[in-house]
């Protein structure tokens, strides 16, 4: 790998300087166009803004009340950087870009190269990009969980169809299905839509929001036990439709199981094994007066049989 010279290493730690010391619409745009001119420019950026966040505490915060101040700051920022460049292990030098996805049945957990941790759901799918100054997923299908290593550079996002989660170190649980859910299991995150970018909320530990993309995201008390019980191979249910249990079924393989119209909306509570929808067509047979038909494909269809149903 070819490291930046040394006048782009200077130039990006200037940057870094200018950048924490207040960022306005101008500023965005000088630094765009600065890394446009040279792919080595990002490069070198990465590297300054990794020997930044190995500066840690030892970096001044800089200030606005004072004139002084922010030059004296850019300057001790600019030369701790430069001090640090040589010990910043090279794997940091890369922007990760990294798609990862699962199959049926099949639960993953991801190390990222930061330390943060991903959590794969059965038939989910991420996609991971690193940058100087972020740290964005994109939940495309299905549910994860995030255990996010602190950052005071880098936010870590997390955005699903209707909503983007925020946190600088944190875990929480993100389920992109018909609606977007999240479930803070620790630290704060801060709610964004995804559109404007505009926050819309904030979570505390044992909360959860629901986003529809129509209204802003509804917050309450989470179950912290069944919204994490698929990473121990556990499914609970709690007033859920038989609709909205079998959509969570159908991501860890079995045989398929289609509800007739008027069943799909019957509630059913209960744990279950994530393997065993056998076991759940039976609960739910017998909880409500279904009727269970089997296929020649294995497949089986629920219908509420005449006079029997009790839900």
């Amino acid at each position: 790998m070819t490291l930046p010279a040394d006048h782009d290493l200077e130039q990006a730690a200037r940057w870094m300087a200018r950048l924490r010391a207040g960022q306005d619409a101008a500023t965005r745009r000088d630094f765009r166009r600065w890394l446009e001119q040279d792919p080595a420019h990002a490069s070198a950026m990465e590297r300054v803004a990794s020997a930044w966040e190995q500066a840690g505490p030892l970096l001044p915060v800089p200030s606005v009340r004072h004139q002084a101040r922010p030059f004296m700051t850019g300057f001790a920022a600019l030369a701790a950087c430069l001090a640090l460049l040589l010990a910043v292990p090279p794997q940091w030098l890369a922007w990760a870009r990294e798609n990862h996805a699962t199959t049926r049945g099949e639960v993953r957990a991801i190390q990222l190269w930061d330390g943060s941790e991903i959590r794969l759901d059965a038939d989910s799918a991420v996609e991971v990009a690193y940058g100087p100054f972020s740290r964005d997923i994109r939940l495309t299908r299905g549910e994860a969980s995030f255990k996010v290593a602190r950052s005071r550079l880098r936010p870590f996002a997390v955005t699903a169809d209707h909503l983007t989660i925020v946190a600088t170190g944190t875990e929480f649980i993100v389920e992109d299905a018909t609606d977007t859910r999240v479930t803070l299991l620790e630290g704060g995150v801060d709610l964004r839509d995804p559109a404007s970018d505009r926050v819309t909320g904030r979570l505390a530990p044992g909360q959860m929001a629901v986003a529809d993309g129509m209204r802003p995201p509804r917050i309450a008390s989470a179950d912290i036990e069944q919204a994490g019980a698929w990473r121990q191979g556990r499914l609970i249910f709690n007033q859920t439709s038989l609709g909205e249990a079998l959509t969570r079924f159908a991501r860890y393989g079995g045989p398929r199981v289609t509800l007739s119209e008027n069943a799909a909306a019957l509630q059913v509570s209960g744990v279950f094994a994530t393997g065993d929808v056998e076991k759940f067509v039976a609960v739910a047979a017998k909880l409500h007066g279904l009727a269970v038909t089997r296929g020649g494909d294995g497949g089986m269809t629920l219908t509420v049989e005449r006079g029997k149903r009790r839900g």
